[in-house]
């Protein structure tokens, strides 16, 4: 979306250097309270680079960032951030973990045994991280990220570590807690299908120039009303779209 009054992310002409290198230049793009954006590209273009600094985990950057047209300095109770792996520690129980933010043992909270019910994991707050599927892991990290509630969650190929059907599942939980806490999303992730199923509009970040910084490409906003069919036809032609420029982007083999 452009950015306006009711946009709650802003990202203004964010460029990030590394080591000598552009890895990001002048990418700006805004999304809306309760949007899920998914942000696709080819491996090296700056879509992590992007998240971290959007997370405040990486203040040396170019640009602004805005929450609700304030500026960012670093980490924000209001944006919550989920990894590729769980990251669970090893030594509390689910509880203590999805509770974390809130200091050390607070896993007794009351919203704590209601997010793990919303998660499919009602029974299991005294349950240690070993005894835990990579899915129900990963579930555990979703209602992490939802603890503090926040008004954006970043996803940084959340599901890439789990097999095709808990993938499946995931996505659907996904957007099921998305849409009961009104939450917006931006979502890394390499599968274009995933982000084709999950997204009310995709981003391609694609190298260019001589520099090969990672550049916005293309903002496709996706039609397709939910629950999504997966063969949908929209879906197809945008998923086409992005192949072809992705391949646009990529440098010709000799």
């Amino acid at each position: 979306m452009r950015p306006n009054a009711s946009s709650l992310l802003e990202i203004r002409a964010v460029s990030k250097d590394y080591d000598g290198r552009t890895v990001l230049e002048r990418v700006a793009f805004a999304i809306a309270r309760g949007e899920i954006v998914s942000l696709v590209g080819p491996s090296g273009c700056g879509k992590s680079t992007l998240l971290r600094a959007i997370a405040g985990l990486d203040r040396e950057f170019d640009g602004e960032i805005l929450l609700d047209g304030v500026p960012q300095r670093g980490p924000s109770a209001r944006v919550g951030v989920i990894f590729q792996e769980p990251r669970l520690l090893p030594w509390l129980n689910v509880g203590d973990n999805v509770a974390f933010s809130a200091g050390p043992q607070r896993g007794s909270d009351p919203r704590v045994a209601e997010l793990l019910r919303e998660v499919g994991l009602a029974g299991l707050l005294d349950a240690l991280p070993k005894q835990l599927s990579g899915g129900m892991a990963q579930r555990v990290a979703l209602a992490r990220g939802l603890f503090p509630q926040p008004d954006l969650l970043l996803l940084d190929e959340p599901f890439s570590a789990v097999d095709a059907m808990t993938r499946t599942r995931l996505q659907d939980l996904l957007l099921s807690l998305t849409r009961a806490h009104g939450t917006a999303a931006l979502l890394v992730t390499h599968d274009l299908e995933e982000a084709l199923y999950l997204s009310d509009r995709v981003l391609l970040l694609a190298p260019s120039g001589k520099t090969g910084a990672g550049r916005l490409a293309r903002d496709i906003e996706i039609a397709a009303p939910r629950p999504r069919d997966r063969r949908n036809g929209t879906l197809t032609s945008v998923r086409d779209e992005l192949l072809d420029g992705i391949g646009a982007s990529l440098p010709s083999v000799q």
